[in-house]
């Protein structure tokens, strides 16, 4: 399988953000459709859209693209997202950046989130992963995770990057 992304949303790549900075666009979803030539993303809620196009961190998106395209990346949803939004509507919402294609699974909605990716790695007997998350799961993930600070940067890209380079560097046993 390929290596895959076990990703957050919420303070990796939506910062924590006090305030709201853009102003609301209700002709957004139909403008992005027809931008996009995707109609589903008319489908998606209004607010969600907005939330998605104007508070994803663009930087955190490109490192993430980057990433994805070095490693032959997929990415797995363990974001509390999961809960309120289907496959369909991540995938749909991730490709607003053009990233929908590599959403492949979300974790199953069994609590903690360490048991949820743990539980997704041994079923699919994932090898090569990282976690990008702002829940320190260190003490279970050792050098697989990555502690986001807020929103996924430069030096947790480096991070990130070099944790995959060791992984494919490894060999299997």
């Amino acid at each position: 399988m390929k290596p895959c992304i076990f990703l957050d949303i919420d303070g990796v790549i939506n910062p924590n953000r006090k305030s709201t900075t853009y102003r609301f666009d209700y002709s957004l979803p139909n403008t992005l459709a027809k931008k996009l030539n995707h109609p589903k993303i008319a489908n998606l809620n209004i607010y969600l859209v907005n939330q998605v196009y104007y508070c994803f961190s663009k930087e955190s998106i490109d490192y993430l693209k980057q990433l994805i395209e070095k490693y032959n990346a997929q990415i797995v949803i363990t974001s509390s997202w999961r809960i309120v939004y289907s496959l369909d509507q991540l995938q749909t919402m991730f490709d607003i950046f053009g990233l929908g294609k590599y959403i492949k699974a979300t974790t199953s909605l069994i609590s903690p989130r360490t048991k949820a990716i743990q539980e997704f790695i041994n079923e699919h007997n994932i090898i090569s992963y990282i976690i990008l998350d702002d829940f320190d799961m260190t003490n279970v993930f050792d050098y697989h995770f990555i502690y986001v600070h807020n929103y996924f940067n430069e030096q947790d890209f480096k991070k990130a990057d070099y944790a995959l380079f060791i992984q494919e560097r490894k060999p299997s046993i």
